[in-house]
């Protein structure tokens, strides 16, 4: 399956299972759900409830036939024409949203995330840091591998694309060790302290001109926060540069 076709249903709201659906039923032009989940590489009882959402989105056509259920897309340009509509209706409603927003004041505003889809769709909102570089203090060691298998195969080249820089802060652990050796190609900086003064349990960042998020990445806790806080973001970028200097 094309790697950049699953990336780009992705950017137009598409989760990582939903995009893989979506190409396999178009690629078999109609078809039942165990020959679509044996396709696509997925669980049959996950491809029923991703078909049952897409149809429900009307992305997804469903007929049955001698008893029967079989499954098939709409087309590439009438999805298109779907997620242009979607997006022209959230753009009418942005000016009501924002003057929402303001009603709040200097209140923090608080996002929270939980389990592998909704945490990579966390780290996409690190994309809009395009004014600065991510600054980040990252633990490898806990990142449960299907997660890490999406950041740095989706998150990170379209973090490289937009020519978004990072400054990470790791430990000198094992886990850490070949990390710094990607720092050229991955348009990041990283910089290794001892590991008996820096311990961390999964990640934060600090982007944007007000955000900071935290993120848990191991199998017990699957879940991670966004913070809206211009006071958090600048105290933690303070804490940030301090750390940075040290040898």
């Amino acid at each position: 399956m094309d790697a950049n076709l699953l990336i780009t249903l992705q950017n137009y709201g598409l989760s990582e299972k939903e995009a893989r659906v979506y190409l396999t039923v178009l690629e078999l032009g109609t078809s039942i759900a165990s020959t679509i989940a044996r396709r696509a590489e997925l669980n049959r009882v996950t491809v029923y409830t991703i078909l049952e959402d897409l149809k429900r989105d009307g992305i997804v056509n469903e007929t049955t036939k001698e008893g029967v259920k079989y499954y098939s897309v709409i087309s590439p340009d009438i999805l298109l024409k779907q997620l242009e509509q979607k997006y022209e209706s959230f753009k009418e409603k942005v000016p009501e949203l924002l003057a929402m927003a303001e009603k709040f004041g200097n209140k923090i505003k608080v996002q929270f995330f939980e389990w592998v889809e909704w945490i990579v769709k966390m780290y996409g909102d690190l994309l809009v840091s395009n004014k600065e570089a991510i600054h980040s203090f990252l633990w490898l060691e806990e990142m449960q591998p299907a997660l890490s298998k999406r950041l740095f195969g989706n998150f990170v080249p379209q973090r490289i694309k937009l020519k978004i820089p990072a400054k990470v802060i790791v430990s000198n652990h094992e886990a850490n060790k070949n990390y710094k050796s990607m720092d050229k190609k991955s348009l990041k900086e990283t910089h290794i302290i001892k590991s008996d003064i820096f311990s961390l349990n999964g990640e934060i960042n600090i982007y944007g001109e007000n955000k900071v998020m935290i993120a848990m990445f191991n199998d017990k806790e699957m879940s991670g926060i966004i913070i809206h806080s211009k006071s958090m973001h600048d105290s933690l970028k303070s804490i940030f540069n301090l750390v940075w200097k040290i040898k």
